[in-house]
């Protein structure tokens, strides 16, 4: 709950900030790229947050691993959380950056789960209809799971749409 809370907080603060020097885009990307070191790595995360590494030595790891990949604008973010001690809610902070921006540019995150991988045709008009069915722009993420057997799972923020044969051989029995 109080994650959630600073991650709201730090978020907006960083947002508005963002708006004024006209680089929501830039500091999104930048947020996405660090984020995803950062949930991906355990390694990384343990390190960044090990108790006995200094302040100065957690900007250093930060510097040397983004320096090439992300503006000195979200170094400096990092650093500030570094000094506030609040780089442990770096997550709650990305994602909610990320709901304000999709909010304020009318985008919907779909996480879309198949069997196989479906082609780049396939994913055009499904979000294509999904665009048609929220009128909001479409950021499409597909995960592969063999154990759905064939059709597929839509989540669409708190809905799920479960068109997966799993379920409806699961249906199936229950009704029989």
């Amino acid at each position: 709950m109080i994650k959630d809370v600073i991650g709201q907080r730090y978020a907006k603060a960083l947002y508005e900030i963002a708006e004024e020097k006209e680089n929501v885009m830039e500091l999104y990307k930048d947020l996405k790229a660090v984020l995803d070191v950062y949930t991906e790595n355990e390694e990384f995360s343990n390190f960044i947050n090990h108790p006995e590494l200094t302040k100065n030595d957690r900007k250093k790891m930060l510097f040397r691993t983004f320096k090439e990949n992300v503006n000195e604008e979200s170094l400096m973010f990092l650093n500030y959380l570094i000094d506030k001690e609040r780089l442990i809610y770096l997550d709650s902070i990305s994602k909610e950056y990320l709901k304000i921006y999709y909010t304020k540019n009318n985008i919907i995150e779909v996480d879309a789960t198949f069997s196989i991988e479906p082609n780049e045709g396939q994913k055009s008009r499904l979000k294509e209809k999904l665009k048609k069915m929220t009128s909001k722009e479409i950021n499409l993420n597909v995960e592969i799971d063999k154990t759905i057997l064939g059709g597929g799972i839509l989540k669409i923020g708190d809905k799920i749409i479960d068109g997966s044969l799993k379920r409806q051989f699961e249906m199936l029995r229950t009704n029989l």
